[in-house]
């Protein structure tokens, strides 16, 4: 399993650690994707905000063609983002952490811990599965 450092990215995925958002490090990191995600300042109306539990060792479903990024951060628990072609590429991430999607990144989220993971999504009504 690999995993992403704060900043580095791959295929686009980009992961912000908690501490770099206590440090005030992802504010305006966000506020870019929200803003990007409604293709308007103010467009909140475009967005879908859901929450998903995962018991250990289950799976969503593979996304595929997605037309713009998407925004996921775990609440509790542990979950690890499959990318790529093959779903070859992963990260892990815990509470606090949030991961960026880029638009056309096939993705998968996973929860490889022993106890359920709860991860909020927010994305584009039009992409929601």
């Amino acid at each position: 399993m690999s995993d992403i450092s704060p900043g580095q990215c791959n295929h686009g995925v980009r992961v912000v650690r908690q501490d770099e958002i206590a440090r005030g490090g992802a504010g305006e990191l966000v506020a870019q994707l929200v803003a990007a995600l409604t293709h308007a300042p103010t467009g909140v109306e475009t967005l879908a905000a859901r929450s998903i539990e995962l018991a250990p060792g289950a799976c969503l479903p593979v996304c595929q063609r997605r037309t713009d990024d998407s925004l996921v951060c775990v609440i509790s628990g542990e979950a690890a983002i499959h990318w790529g072609e093959a779903l070859e590429h992963t990260v892990t991430a815990g509470p606090g952490d949030l991961l960026i999607i880029p638009a056309g990144v096939t993705h998968q989220a996973h929860n490889p811990g022993p106890k359920r993971c709860q991860i909020y999504f927010l994305e584009n009504k039009s992409d929601t599965f």
